[in-house]
């Protein structure tokens, strides 16, 4: 299969991302959402926690730290608007610890990414 579902991001600053993709998983609830092709129309709230990108094989083939936004998906157009979104190599445990004390107001979502970082990453 190719990669059908288009992927779309918004930032306050900046369009984060605008490409297609296989698969999209998307921190949802207390679990995942997967976007695939042919989804049927949805509407969500995601919360701050890994967004990952997958392959044919359900690898991961790439992943962010995405904070609270909106998802709508339809179409197989998935079109989130985010307060942040950073490719997991961009930042170490050390610095979101670093901008969780810079930017109170985002504390939830830098303590995402260090207790992430910390628990799972290398």
């Amino acid at each position: 299969m190719a990669e059908n579902v288009t992927l779309k991001i918004w930032t306050p600053e900046r369009t984060a991302m605008n490409r297609k993709v296989y698969r999209v998983v998307l921190p949802y609830g207390t679990t995942n959402l997967t976007v695939i092709e042919d989804r049927a129309p949805t509407s969500l709230v995601i919360h701050a926690g890994v967004m990952q990108i997958l392959d044919e094989q359900d690898n991961i083939k790439d992943w962010y730290f995405i904070d609270n936004g909106v998802a709508d998906i339809a179409d197989n157009v998935c079109q989130i608007s985010t307060r942040h979104l950073i490719e997991h190599s961009h930042i170490t445990a050390e610095e979101a610890l670093k901008l969780k004390e810079e930017e109170p107001e985002n504390t939830v979502f830098y303590e995402t990414i260090h207790h992430y970082l910390t628990a799972f990453a290398n």
